[in-house]
């Protein structure tokens, strides 16, 4: 039996606007599905925190923290976040759906990207970092699973569920946050508040990783 058979939310409308059709994704903190927003006639993603998690106020309030964050920023290679909220006790994000695959897909299909391929997307993540940056936001979580690649060429980076304002205060030893396989030396435990170049350093990786 296929995850769309068995998972309760296919088919359920969401505060009475977003009717969920099949599932996209799932992560530790939440699964995306492919919905239609009834009010504007358009395909949609939606996230939906996971129920376990409903009760933990700290991962709510990151989960909250990814729609702050993304909606401040709009540019070409960000991902655009439409709207946010809970229905019942499900928290969820409306993120615009790109039909494509993840640069994770790319990487294992291909193995190897081309120095065009490998440009292409550097040129689109670091564009869509800088407006990040200049907002003041560090994403804090950039892989090749958060690097979306459109069936139409766009290439835009979703996911900042992790992201914190980079001017916010850091202590030294408090919970790390991010995948281990990209995170730069500077974002470790004893080291010194989190920098932009965190997620410069974790674009690169994120092309040959």
């Amino acid at each position: 039996m296929s995850a769309n058979q068995t998972d309760p939310m296919i088919g359920r409308l969401i505060d009475g606007r977003y009717q969920v059709r099949s599932r996209i994704a799932r992560g530790g903190m939440a699964t995306v599905y492919l919905a239609s927003d009834l009010r504007l006639e358009r395909p949609v993603a939606v996230k939906i925190m996971h129920g376990h998690l409903a009760d933990d106020e700290n991962f709510k309030e990151r989960f909250i923290q990814e729609a702050r964050s993304a909606a401040r920023l709009a540019h070409p290679n960000v991902v655009n976040v439409f709207d946010q909220g809970q229905d019942d006790e499900s928290a969820y994000l409306v993120m615009e759906y790109l039909p494509g695959i993840t640069l994770r897909e790319l990487l294992q299909e291909h193995k190897v990207l081309t120095p065009d391929q490998a440009t292409d997307i550097l040129e689109a993540v670091l564009a869509g970092l800088a407006a990040a940056h200049k907002s003041g936001i560090v994403h804090r979580d950039l892989k090749p699973e958060n690097v979306l690649l459109a069936d139409d060429g766009r290439i835009k980076i979703g996911d900042f569920g992790l992201a914190r304002a980079a001017s916010a205060n850091t202590a030294t030893g408090a919970a790390l946050l991010g995948t281990i396989a990209y995170l730069s030396p500077n974002s470790s435990p004893a080291a010194s508040p989190t920098r932009a170049a965190t997620s410069t350093r974790s674009a690169s990786c994120s092309t040959r990783c």
